[in-house]
């Protein structure tokens, strides 16, 4: 008898596409513990989460630490523990920062919380999503409903600014190799009011999407095999040993232990661009 698999990936329709980067399903049986580490990233994650809770360990600031069924997320910026002991099943929603502020109408400085529920973002007509997820007869119909809902906040809500956007791209060109002195003169605009306006939009700072970027080009440079000095070179780094001290401030480990610890890949995640590792 054939089984559905435990992570399930869909993208949006079209028109949400520049804004939603995908759906993405779990649905774990009861006694089936599992333990994700979780790099940083640049986009946003709303999650509604049924049965059981997932435990979330901040690996560099255990302050963050949490327990919920489902929580928003800004992009986040340090390594997190993901685990649960099985009976959980969800849907998270992935969006770019400046998506998750077009529909949801909330400046995203204000989702800097360590556990803020979804249903505190959604107009009062949309709070009954949550529940007609969980009672959704499948996965088709969860992402209908989700098309459906989130279609629906799309028209009013506000605009990204221009500087914003064109600053977005710029670091994501440059995979975070650029200051915010030379992003506010891109923009034609100061770094005050590029910096006000980013943390508004996108919930971190210039500065701080930079080194997410910097650091997922490194682990992609270091996963193809490339030597530690040469990808410190190619991502900026000032040296090796300025690469292994950012990496244990990022993940609380230093590369050498990642690799140490047994992970395996997974492939549905990484058509969403997670940057999850499930543990043994």
């Amino acid at each position: 008898m054939s089984t559905s698999p435990p992570l399930r990936f869909r993208p949006p329709m079209p028109r949400l596409r520049p804004h939603v980067l995908g759906y993405f399903g779990y649905h774990y049986p009861p006694h089936s513990p599992q333990r994700r580490l979780l790099f940083p990233d640049t986009a946003s994650t709303v999650v509604f989460g049924f049965d059981a809770p997932v435990h979330i360990v901040g690996l560099v600031e255990p302050a963050r630490t949490v327990s919920c069924h489902s929580r928003a997320d800004l992009p986040f910026t340090t390594a997190l523990l993901g685990h649960h002991e099985g009976a959980v099943r969800g849907v998270a929603v992935r969006l770019t920062p400046m998506g998750a502020y077009r529909l949801f109408g909330v400046p995203m400085h204000e989702w800097d919380v360590p556990h803020l529920d979804p249903v505190h973002l959604l107009p009062p007509a949309s709070r009954r999503l949550p529940e007609r997820l969980e009672a959704a007869p499948g996965w088709p119909e969860q992402c209908r409903l989700l098309d459906e809902y989130l279609g629906g906040l799309l028209g009013a809500g506000p605009r990204t600014a221009p500087e914003v956007a064109l600053a977005w791209r710029e670091l994501e060109l440059r995979r975070g190799r650029v200051t915010v002195r030379d992003l506010a003169a891109t923009t034609h605009c100061s770094v005050r009011h590029l910096e006000r306006h980013f943390r508004e939009q996108v919930g971190r700072s210039p500065g701080a999407i930079a080194r997410i970027l910097r650091f997922r080009a490194a682990l992609r440079l270091r996963d193809s095999g490339l030597p530690p000095c040469l990808v410190a070179q190619r991502c900026g780094f000032h040296d090796q040993a300025h690469y292994n001290h950012v990496f244990k401030a990022t993940t609380g480990l230093t590369p050498t232990q990642v690799l140490a610890v047994p992970m395996n890949w997974s492939t549905r995640a990484a058509r969403i661009n997670s940057p999850v590792w499930e543990m043994a």
